[in-house]
């Protein structure tokens, strides 16, 4: 009693006992928790199985497709002008009109052209008449020809007698001068018949050219007339007019531009994945590639453009529209197609939630996934499946079954529970 009023005599060793009391206190409380809980075993992981739909593999042949948009082009474009440097008198068109095949579309100042014609065709008949003239003097000449030859053949007969009559001594040494002057200047006369007559055809040829050469210039006269009335080539719409009345036409300044309404086609650029086939289908007889407009209108591919242009990938394919389609629609529009390629067999269609990674599809083996590489051949769409993606592939079988569902970490060998069991699928 002693001791303990001892310990507790002072305020600090009272407060040391009662915080000792409260400490050994907690540690028998722990101790008696610790004995008396139960003993805990650690729980069992169970694997989550994610739930998943999946389609039967059933390869077919089918018509892949895909969607791509084209501007409709016309493939003849015609920049009109004029070579005459002139005054533009009228212009009857303006842009976006539609012009038919041979209609006025500009106007030139045609008073020049007149003038040269009316002296052409004065060069013309002047020149025919000298070619009618030589061909009278060529006549004349050929009737002529036999007196020349007589007078010639008699004149020599003439001198031969005198100079057998000078051997005689029987005339003059005179008289027979005076015939022997008149031998020559009969020989000088035949001569000169003969080289004009020899030469006249040659004459009559060269005036033939002259009169050639003035119905070639009047006809240029006349072609010069017609081009100061510029008309339409072809049946189409006026793309732009750079003509206005009172300006002065050149040859390096277009008057209009027209497009050819029979040369409509679309052009469609062409994805790099499908080039190959657009390309058998060129080169190969079999079915050919279709396209459908948004209007329904059907077109047909005619011919392929390889030629990388700038800023572009790919190839250009050029559509037209088919017969009975109706009346082309206004050029440069664009089109949103769904282009449709050869038949393809050993096809599989599966919806967009099927594919990972644009090259993959996952497989359901044993309830678990089993990734496969695919190859994208096109696109479908129907009113039964609506959107799907036609693929290839070897390493899936027919009646394998493929998920239909996006998962978030999908993985070869995840567990999965198929929702639609309905569907057939095996594992």
């Amino acid at each position: 009693m002693k001791i303990k009023e001892r310990i507790l005599a002072t305020p600090r060793r009272r407060q040391l006992a009662i915080s000792g009391g409260i400490i050994g206190v907690a540690l028998l409380t722990s101790a008696s928790i610790f004995a008396t809980g139960p003993n805990a075993s650690p729980a069992e992981h169970v694997e989550k199985a994610w739930p998943v739909s999946v389609t039967t593999v059933r390869p077919q042949t089918l018509h892949p497709n895909f969607s791509a948009f084209g501007r409709l082009e016309s493939n003849q474009i015609a920049s009109l002008r004029s070579d005459l440097v002139v005054q533009i008198d009228a212009v009857h068109v303006r842009e976006g009109d539609w012009a038919d095949a041979g209609d006025i579309l500009v106007k030139l100042d045609d008073r020049e052209a007149k003038l040269r014609v009316i002296e052409r065709a004065a060069d013309l008949r002047q020149e025919q008449a000298k070619l009618a003239a030589m061909h009278i003097q060529f006549d004349l000449e050929q009737q002529s020809a036999e007196q020349f030859e007589s007078k010639f053949q008699v004149v020599q007969a003439k001198l031969a007698r005198h100079q057998d009559l000078m051997e005689k001594r029987l005339i003059s040494k005179s008289l027979l001068d005076e015939v022997v002057a008149q031998s020559n200047q009969a020989s000088i006369d035949y001569r000169n018949h003969v080289r004009e007559l020899t030469s006249l055809p040659a004459q009559i040829t060269a005036r033939e050219a002259g009169v050639a050469k003035a119905q070639a210039l009047l006809e240029q006269a006349r072609l010069d007339l017609e081009k100061t009335i510029i008309r339409a080539p072809f049946s189409g719409p006026v793309l732009a007019v750079f003509a206005a009345p009172g300006n002065h036409s050149n040859l390096n300044t277009p008057l209009v531009e027209v497009a050819d309404a029979s040369g409509y086609e679309v052009r469609v650029q062409i994805p790099d994945a499908y080039a190959e086939q657009f390309y058998l289908a060129q080169s190969e007889a079999g079915d050919r590639i279709t396209a459908v407009a948004e209007s329904g209108a059907r077109l047909s591919l005619v011919r392929l453009a390889s030629q990388v242009r700038t800023g572009q990938t790919g190839m250009d394919a050029f559509f037209v529209f088919d017969q009975g389609t109706g009346r082309a629609p206004v050029l440069g529009r664009i089109f949103s197609l769904s282009i449709e390629l050869p038949a393809q067999a050993q096809l599989i269609a599966v919806p967009v939630q099927s594919i990972y990674e644009n090259n993959r599809v996952y497989a359901v083996k044993d309830g678990r996934l089993v990734g496969h590489n695919i190859e994208r051949v096109g696109e479908q769409e129907s009113a039964e499946h609506g959107y799907q993606i036609l693929i290839r592939t070897a390493e899936i079988q027919p009646g394998d079954v493929v998920i239909t569902t996006q998962l978030p970490r999908a993985i070869t060998g995840l567990l999965v529970d198929v929702a639609n069991r309905s569907k057939g699928e095996s594992g």
